[in-house]
């Protein structure tokens, strides 16, 4: 019922500007802007084509750079690897406790994958 209603005031303001005078535009304004407009038309038919399409090579960076998403987005991208590396560097062995980062330390510690779950342990000589 609500959208009938709405249809029907619509209409009603629609019919209402339609009557209304005042909203004509001058035949002087319709003179001009067809003027403008054929101006512009016969001014991009005396154009050639060619010349009007401008061919711009990007080379590999460029595309890299457009991919990424502009240098705000690559100058992110190198601040979060900056504060990964201080953050690791900074930590000392505290955070590292598994094998990559002692061992990159200098320290010993192995951790084997059979360790975790002896559902990966190989059983050599081990008849089922």
């Amino acid at each position: 019922m609500a959208d009938k209603f709405d249809d029907d005031m619509l209409d009603d303001l629609f019919a209402a500007a339609k009557s209304d005078a005042r909203q004509a535009p001058s035949p002087d304004l319709l003179a001009r802007v067809l003027a403008d407009a054929e101006a512009v038309q016969a001014e991009l038919a005396a154009t050639p084509a060619a010349a009007s399409v401008v061919v711009q090579k990007t080379g590999l960076w460029q595309a890299f750079l457009a991919a990424v998403g502009g240098w705000g987005a690559l100058g992110g991208v190198a601040m979060a690897g900056v504060a990964g590396v201080w953050i690791g560097v900074s930590s000392g062995t505290a955070l590292m406790t598994n094998t990559l980062g002692l061992d990159l330390y200098g320290e010993t510690a192995q951790t084997y994958l059979s360790d975790l779950d002896v559902s990966y342990a190989l059983e050599l000589g081990a008849e089922e």
